[in-house]
């Protein structure tokens, strides 16, 4: 279960819904038999959840209002916290140290146990970075055009793989991805950092990410980072075949 919808789950059970008056007798017993009708409450509660997810949506698209209505978001194998002010951090400039060991596509493949999704045309250098997670650099490290990274989700109480610190200058949307659960993250960059096995942030991870669509999809967390619009990032992400 996300973060996302155990909100919701909590929000359903601490609905205090008073008893409203019930029409529906009076109005029959001047029509006709009378008859004793109940309405469901669990009907308008979940009505009531499902109003909530709307205006969880519409809150993430306001930055003045969506930190106060959520700080900490977990999707795509990432824990996203939105925060009133970035720190001054020591940033990664060289991008192939945080992403891993340089290696062939062939040998990438041997040494993953799940399937690698890319685009049509081959990436110009792929990475093994930690928690078995693929990288997928197009472009070069100077100048990437476009990263995309596959994780396996071997285990649902494992910590975030990676852990944003975004600001009010990022705009958070929540977006389906062929009916999976993500996020695209557009706006001023925000901080990233590699997380490891136990839960903690690795020394000398952080670096500036750009633009970033994230979800996760058949065991695997997706993220696809870039120059990129919300629709072009959703292309993309429709548009990825095997690499096997």
């Amino acid at each position: 279960m996300s973060e996302l919808e155990r909100a919701l789950v909590a929000l359903g059970r601490e609905l205090d819904v008073p008893e409203a008056p019930d029409p529906v007798p009076a109005v029959l017993g001047r029509i006709g038999p009378r008859r004793t009708v109940h309405l469901p409450r669990r009907r308008l509660v979940l009505a009531l959840a499902v109003l909530a997810l709307a205006a969880l949506g519409a809150t993430l698209a306001i930055p003045e209002a969506r930190s106060a209505f959520l700080r900490i978001l977990d999707i795509g194998g990432e824990r996203i916290e939105i925060v009133d002010e970035l720190p001054e951090l020591p940033l990664v400039h060289e991008l192939e140290r945080t992403l891993g060991e340089r290696v062939t596509l062939a040998e990438a493949r041997r040494r993953r146990n799940f399937e690698l999704r890319g685009l049509e045309r081959a990436p110009d250098g792929v990475y093994l970075g930690a928690r078995g997670t693929v990288w997928f650099l197009y472009g070069t490290p100077e100048r990437p055009r476009l990263l995309l990274s596959q994780t396996p989700l071997l285990d649902v109480d494992a910590p975030a793989l990676q852990k944003k610190l975004v600001g009010s200058g990022t705009l958070v949307e929540l977006v389906d991805v062929d009916e999976a659960e993500g996020a695209f993250l557009s706006g001023e960059p925000h901080f990233l950092f590699l997380i490891d096995e136990t839960g903690n942030t690795v020394e000398d991870s952080a670096r500036l990410a750009k633009d970033v669509l994230l979800w996760d999809e058949g065991g695997v967390a997706y993220r696809l980072e870039g120059d990129l619009g919300r629709e072009e990032a959703l292309g993309l992400a429709r548009a990825l075949r095997s690499s096997n």
